[in-house]
């Protein structure tokens, strides 16, 4: 039986029945309520929707007239029945003038289950059709508002229709202005050549094209557009016209520009970070190798600096850094590379070395320099640095090993006196050994089961629930205890094994997601992926896991860090491709710490960006920090993609992403590491940090 919701407007609760017998004979469930006063039929009506009204033509102190009022004051639209035993053919017409929808006699209500069918379905096309009319007018007045450039153009081009933000770019104001015109006018030549060339037929051709453009404005200047053109076809597949949406992205290019320096550059110094200085020490490799050059890093640490620090605070800390940066640039050639490794970390990078005199001599203006006291607030701060060198090619002929062997000289410089220079030798090398045992039992670990999967919650701030969690591996050695991830993942990488430990964690990842939801908790997992993993067979991988466990592949979400997916751009373009079509989630991990992929970030097809958690460390207190995490929050923004913000500790900086509104958040303030077992409540919301 149908049901039906139906308002009887009758002071007889006999004649009420009588109607609802009828409509049961009509295959209907009818929903009955009676009233017979306006204030009865108006609480009515704000308590419920209605599908029929039938109403009685004559109550004591209220009718048929009163209700269709209350009806049109009140806006509603419900078919409305008149239903009575007495009522003049004149009377009848002026109460359907009135509003009523039809009439029925009491003494024959055979009519009644057809009228109402009748009514019912007028008034499905009549709400259908106020629908279609109220849409089109907020769709007018929706192109009206947006401060996007839209317009209609035929097949050459040539506007028919413009919205009011694109007669404001191109500083037209009269429909009489544009009509006709070309839009091709209104670009600089080499972008009027791609709409023309490219654009225009490729809409054409596929249905769409999109890219970008630079459209002139009234005066010439140029406005940077992100831009749309669209196809539209009659019912014979016949190309009637094309409509074009641009938006600009003025704002976004200079976004993109700034995050560009802010991610190479040191916030404090302006110096070349460690992204940079790693490009630039490759460079010079590069260099070195075909003209068989000398080269050497040295790696400065300046000592005590926790001292001043806390002695003189922060800000003459950050202050002596500047000063010192700028007293080192002057001690080093034009063809050399000065940087900010990280805190109180300085590199510099010696190229084209004629001899290793050259090195002493530049240590030597360098002790030059920072022998005389700085001043700060009318003290004197005493600076001394602990250096390491390591030279190509004895020392290493790669950039890592480079680093690596300059650093464990500084720090032998360190340990033995501060102030002093040291290069490198194997000697320096103590953990060479300790590493060996390690890998050998590494080796071992994968068959001997003596791997875990820990798990860090991710909070969504717009539900305040745990709705993704990231997979971490641990390494449970049976006689060293839980050994950190950074003493045996470089290991795993450099001997291969990273590869079946991947796919062991991926699997087992997988089955802990799909355990969740079985549960009744739709959890999504998130698993990172190494640079040895992120080949073309690991899409076999990730398909055989997800069909093993069963798991929809949206509940997937796979993490490459900027610097895999740089490796090759194009094998990584493929590789993320055919990973989204499967239905896996893909995010960029530790976003701002790369360097050069804001040029092909756009073409990734990614879903999210993860904020690397050293630009969230001090966000609340350093204002560089700040900008660049409301820099990478607007260009998530303004391309589409979810932005998560990893090494959340605080409330202060949960409330900092929460206002900006960050999509997710991660790190020791939503939970720690842990494994599932103790992760479960977080999920099931017995103790979820949103409530505190």
């Amino acid at each position: 039986m149908r049901e039906l919701r139906v308002l009887i407007v009758e002071d007889s609760e006999d004649d009420a029945l009588l109607l609802e017998r009828h409509l049961r004979r009509g295959d209907y469930q009818p929903l009955v309520k009676r009233v017979e006063t306006q204030e009865t039929m108006l609480t009515a009506l704000q308590t419920q929707p209605w599908d029929i009204i039938l109403s009685d033509h004559n109550l004591p102190h209220f009718g048929s007239m009163d209700a269709l009022s209350l009806l049109q004051k009140e806006g509603i639209d419900i078919p409305f029945i008149m239903v009575s035993g007495t009522i003049g053919e004149d009377r009848a017409v002026e109460i359907m003038k009135a509003g009523a929808h039809d009439y029925i006699m009491k003494d024959n209500l055979r009519r009644l289950v057809p009228a109402v069918e009748r009514e019912l379905r007028e008034a499905s096309i009549r709400r259908q059709r106020q629908a279609v009319e109220n849409e089109r007018a907020r769709l007018s007045s929706i192109l009206e508002a947006t401060p996007d450039l839209v317009a209609i153009m035929d097949l050459e081009g040539r506007i028919h229709y413009m919205n009011q933000a694109g007669r404001q770019w191109l500083g037209v104001i009269k429909k009489s202005h544009y009509a006709g015109a070309s839009l091709l006018a209104h670009y600089p030549p080499w972008t009027a050549s791609l709409i023309r060339d490219t654009a225009i037929p490729g809409a054409l051709r596929e249905g769409v094209w999109e890219g970008e453009a630079v459209i002139l404005n009234p005066s010439g200047g140029e406005i940077p557009v992100s831009q749309v053109i669209l196809s539209h076809r009659n019912a014979l597949n016949q190309v009637e016209f094309l409509s074009t949406i641009a938006r600009d992205i003025s704002e976004r290019k200079h976004y993109e520009q700034e995050l560009q320096y802010r991610v190479t550059h040191d916030t404090l110094t302006h110096l070349p970070n460690r992204i940079l200085l790693r490009d630039r020490l490759i460079q010079v490799l590069a260099h070195a190798k075909r003209n068989q050059r000398l080269t050497a890093v040295l790696f400065l640490d300046v000592d005590n600096f926790k001292q001043i620090n806390d002695g003189l605070g922060h800000l003459t800390g950050d202050k002596c850094l500047r000063t010192l940066a700028h007293h080192l640039e002057s001690c080093i050639r034009a063809s050399d590379t000065l940087g900010r490794y990280g805190g109180d970390e300085f590199l510099i990078i010696l190229s084209d070395l004629h001899s290793y005199s050259d090195i002493e001599t530049i240590i030597k203006k360098i002790r030059a320099a920072v022998s005389q006291p700085l001043e700060f607030n009318n003290s004197d701060v005493f600076i001394t640095l602990s250096i390491g060198v390591s030279l190509y090619p004895q020392d290493g002929d790669d950039e890592e090993t480079l680093l690596k062997t300059a650093d464990a000289a500084m720090h032998t410089a360190k340990r033995s006196n501060p102030g002093q220079c040291r290069y490198y030798s194997p000697e320096m090398n103590v953990r060479g050994s300790e590493l060996l045992a390690l890998e050998t039992d590494l080796r071992r670990a994968l068959e001997r089961e003596e791997f875990v999967l820990y798990y860090q919650p991710q909070l969504d701030l717009n539900t305040g629930q745990i709705t993704t969690v990231e997979a971490l591996i641990r390494w449970q050695h049976p006689n060293r205890g839980l050994v950190p991830p950074r003493d045996f993942i470089p290991l795993l990488e450099q001997n291969g094994l990273i590869e079946e430990v991947g796919k062991w964690g991926l699997d087992t990842a997988c089955r802990q997601a799909k355990d969740w939801h079985a549960q009744g908790y739709p959890i999504r997992m998130a698993v990172n992926c190494s640079a040895r993993q992120f080949q073309q067979h690991f899409l076999d991988t990730v398909h055989r896991i997800l069909q093993k466990q069963s798991l929809d592949p949206a509940y997937l979400e796979l993490e490459v860090t900027e610097s895999v997916v740089m490796q090759d751009t194009q094998s990584a373009t493929y590789i993320l491709q055919r990973l989204k079509e499967m239905g896996v989630t893909l995010a960029i991990d530790d976003f701002g710490t790369g360097y050069s992929s804001l040029a092909y970030l756009k073409r990734f097809p990614i879903h999210s960006l993860k904020i690397d958690g050293s630009f969230v460390r001090d966000i609340t207190k350093n204002e560089e920090d700040a900008v660049i995490a409301e820099t990478i929050l607007l260009l998530g923004d303004s391309l589409g993609l979810e932005v998560v913000a990893e090494g959340v500790e605080t409330g202060a900086q949960m409330q900092f992403f929460q206002d900006r509104h960050c999509h997710r958040i991660q790190g020791y303030w939503i939970g720690r590491p842990m494994p599932a077992n103790n992760l479960f409540p977080l999920i099931a919301g017995k103790n979820n940090p949103s409530t505190r």
